[in-house]
């Protein structure tokens, strides 16, 4: 009997760590020059057309890709939103890099017609079109500045 009990800790403890150790495999799909839908651990040959990567693991692993925890609840509080236009060029291009570098999931508005002009007014409570203008919230930053940004970012919890 007691064989019996230690046999089943074993191979519960072999199980486990087994299932524990379970790494995610990547699996691709593609289609080729004759339109034909291929599926393969190895990645897809240079020609190939509408490729998908997956992700495949144990049912128990957990996504790490993606925002953070916090990054996620400060975009629900406190969703961000560039505006830009048209002819705001290096400017606005830098603003757009400097939210992708920090890696803040924003929302970009770019201003094209005079509805849209009022609507930015309305929203900003800026009385002129000044453009980047950036809305964290309800708190708006008007024009590039890095120091400003990082302050009014790193407040509602964007943290790098």
């Amino acid at each position: 009997m007691e064989f019996g009990r230690l046999f089943l800790f074993a191979f519960t403890l072999a199980a486990v760590l087994a299932a524990s150790t379970t790494q995610a495999q990547t699996t691709y799909r593609w289609t080729d020059k004759d339109g034909k839908v291929s599926y393969s651990d190895k990645p897809p040959p240079g020609d190939a057309r509408n490729v998908q990567e997956k992700k495949l693991g144990a049912p128990n692993s957990v996504a790490t890709s993606g925002p953070s925890y916090s990054v996620q609840r400060a975009q629900q509080a406190y969703p961000v939103t560039l505006y830009s236009s048209g002819d705001c060029l290096a400017e606005c291009a830098t603003a757009r890099d400097y939210l992708k570098r920090r890696a803040i999931p924003f929302r970009e508005k770019i201003i094209k017609t005079p509805d849209d002009a009022n609507d930015f007014k309305k929203i900003t409570g800026i009385d002129e079109l000044a453009v980047p203008t950036l809305r964290v919230g309800d708190q708006v930053e008007k024009g590039y500045l890095e120091q400003s940004w990082d302050k009014l970012l790193d407040a509602a919890g964007y943290r790098p």
